[in-house]
């Protein structure tokens, strides 16, 4: 069983606005939800992404959403999080999806595109380099890309990730911000890249599962480095 929840942030929030300029604080203020205990947050699985929306309230203003798979029901009221932190309640649904090979699917996957050379994991910047990257990693995970859009971002500090790319990487303002951590540094088993750097990218398309199995296990452990910072989740909806 998968639990999804969407949660709406205030982008007026000083807390939220500090948490999208540093990926870490917000991964710590998640694993609230699963526990204090050591690893919880590893085993509940949690992948999340932050995509900026039009809101309801509101539609001249997007606010950021942040998407949570875990495999553990999360408990958001543990957050320890300012008043003005969430707009709404949080939403939870569960999910037990079934596949099968042949099936079509659309799908967002915003991800850190890299390779292990001579011992350390480095970043892929170009365009084919990614491509392949994500051909690579279909192949490896029960699946084929079909189409795919890439929206991207380059390399990036951890405080850029989360601004949504858009059309072209020409059209973004980088956010800036010290980063606190260093290359070397772990969250859970993540290991924070050289110079703290994250080669962001985007990829929304359509995808069709070749084994469902092994696509299953995909959709719940994600896909790429990065986790622990806002990548890896595989979105999918009906073609």
């Amino acid at each position: 069983m998968l639990y999804i929840s969407q949660l709406i942030l205030n982008p007026r929030s000083r807390q939220v606005q500090a948490e999208l300029r540093d990926p870490y604080q917000m991964h710590r203020t998640l694993a609230k939800a699963f526990g204090d205990g050591p690893g919880e947050w590893e085993a509940a699985r949690c992948l999340f992404r932050v995509d900026q929306r039009p809101i309801a309230i509101a539609r001249e203003m997007e606010a950021p959403h942040l998407l949570v798979q875990s495999l553990a029901l999360p408990h958001w009221e543990r957050l320890t999080v300012a008043g003005d932190y969430l707009i709404g309640v949080p939403e939870i649904r569960e999910s037990n999806p079934q596949f099968r090979a042949g099936q079509r699917l659309a799908f967002r996957l915003r991800c850190n595109p890299t390779v292990k050379r001579n011992g350390k994991r480095v970043g892929l910047y170009q365009e084919e380099e990614r491509r392949a990257w994500l051909n690579r990693k279909a192949q490896e995970n029960g699946f084929r890309v079909l189409h795919a859009v890439l929206r991207e971002a380059g390399p990036q500090p951890l405080g850029e990730i989360w601004r949504d790319p858009g059309p072209t990487a020409d059209d973004r303002e980088p956010l800036q911000f010290r980063v606190p951590l260093k290359g070397g540094d772990r969250i859970d088993s993540t290991r924070v890249p050289n110079r703290a750097a994250f080669s962001a990218a985007q990829f929304d398309g359509g995808l069709t599962i070749l084994d469902p199995a092994v696509f299953k296990d995909a959709l719940c452990a994600g896909i790429g480095s990065g986790k622990a910072f806002g990548f890896g989740l595989l979105s999918l909806a009906r073609a």
